[in-house]
């Protein structure tokens, strides 16, 4: 900027040439300024915007005096970085509405309102629970045994409760930690101290009935019976209530007929020391063939062995021994029906079918005699004792069916 030489400064009148010389520098002056016309406030907001620098006078970073930062740096004023945050030591403010965003920091004042993902303790003074962790929060709030909770009245409705250890059985437990255990803690054995479960018991325990017996009729069911009487058959105390049920057949009973059981062919009706007197009936019926009588014999003869009167004083019977001769009978093997059943001796079929031993050929409806050795042989004769009923012309000796006359 040029200089301007002052009469008040120098003290003195100005030269002719110091006058010249401050119009010249005004004249400098005035030449080189913007017209009026171009400093519009439009001109002059745009160039205090663009101004800046400490030798201008104007700094256009400045606001309300400070200059604007997004850190939080003592003196400045805070303006939000490209991301929309900023940074500040401590904001002092009222601030009415939503904040969105996190606090890090201490938060002094009150908050209206619900705070969600609080990271750090909220004092329990201030309506929080001095932890960061549930256990610590129960601790903190002197929640950590039930002995804090009115112990003396506790009431559980529900759930499961889960011990530490056992509770002991002063205390109304049972000491154990297992089922086993703790029947053997209380002294019940099943078998021994205790009945162990059973559902035929639970069936009988349901039974209505006021006496009589039970009757398993399968599993978990039973059903309540008496003794009665049948037909020939009286019964005494048939539900037991009085002693033990007595069971009496009739000496004369009346029945239809007599059904045998067991396998074929077994059984009596009777016994051989204490018989039967006598037998009244219309008919009767066997499986065997021959009308059969017991006899002694001098030995022991095979079924089939043809037999007269022994000569010998010592037996009633022996093997024929001559041909023709008279014949009391032939060894039965099974007879329909035995005379003299308890005397000794063997039984002789006297009339009826039976195996007779036979030598030589025989054809059927021949009659036979006696012959020598206890046999019988093909011969037409007064003493002829049977007839065959099969044809078989094997020479040798063998049994041929025949009926004995």
């Amino acid at each position: 900027m040029a200089t301007i030489v002052l009469r008040s400064v120098k003290g003195s009148p100005l030269t002719i040439a110091e006058a010249d010389a401050n119009f010249d520098n005004l004249n400098t002056e005035v030449g080189t300024k913007l017209t009026a016309s171009t400093y519009t406030a439009a001109d002059v907001l745009t160039k205090v915007k663009t101004v800046d620098g400490v030798g201008s006078g104007l700094d256009a970073d400045l606001l309300d005096g400070l200059n604007t930062s997004s850190s939080d740096i003592s003196g400045n004023s805070v303006v939000t970085r490209s991301s929309g945050n900023f940074s500040a030591g401590t904001i002092t403010a009222a601030l009415v509405g939503n904040v969105t965003g996190n606090v890090t920091g201490n938060l002094t004042g009150t908050v209206t309102g619900n705070a969600t993902n609080v990271s750090g303790v909220v004092a329990i003074n201030n309506g929080g629970t001095g932890a960061t962790t549930d256990s610590a929060a129960r601790t903190a709030l002197g929640l950590g045994t039930m002995a804090t909770q009115a112990a003396n009245n506790v009431t559980i409705t529900g759930g499961t409760v889960t011990l530490t250890s056992a509770l002991a059985i002063a205390s109304g437990g049972t000491a154990a930690t297992s089922v086993i255990q703790a029947r053997t803690n209380l002294g019940l054995v099943i078998g021994s101290d205790i009945q162990p479960f059973s559902n035929e018991l639970t069936a009988i325990a349901g039974a209505t009935s006021a006496t009589g017996f039970y009757v398993r009729l399968g599993s978990a069911s039973v059903a309540e019976r008496t003794i009665t009487a049948g037909t020939n058959i009286s019964i005494t105390n048939g539900d037991g209530v009085a002693g033990n049920p007595v069971i009496t057949g009739s000496s004369n009973p009346s029945v239809d007929y007599i059904v045998k059981t067991g396998t074929n062919g077994s059984g009596d009706i009777g016994q051989s020391a204490n018989r039967f007197a006598v037998i009244y009936g219309t008919s009767t019926s066997a499986r065997y063939a021959d009308l059969a009588e017991k006899y002694t014999t001098d030995k022991e003869y095979e079924t089939g062995t043809v037999i007269t009167v022994s000569l010998d004083s010592s037996a009633e019977g022996t093997a024929s021994f001559e041909y023709a001769q008279r014949v009391l009978g032939v060894v039965s093997a099974k007879p329909a029906f035995i005379m003299n059943d308890d005397a000794e001796g063997q039984a002789l079929a006297l009339r009826g079918r039976v195996p007779v031993k036979v030598a030589g050929p025989i054809k059927k409806g021949q009659p036979l005699v006696a012959n020598q050795d206890g046999r019988g042989i093909a011969g037409d004769h007064p003493n002829s004792f049977a007839i065959a009923l099969e044809t078989n012309l094997d020479p040798n000796v063998k049994l041929v069916e025949c009926v004995i006359l």
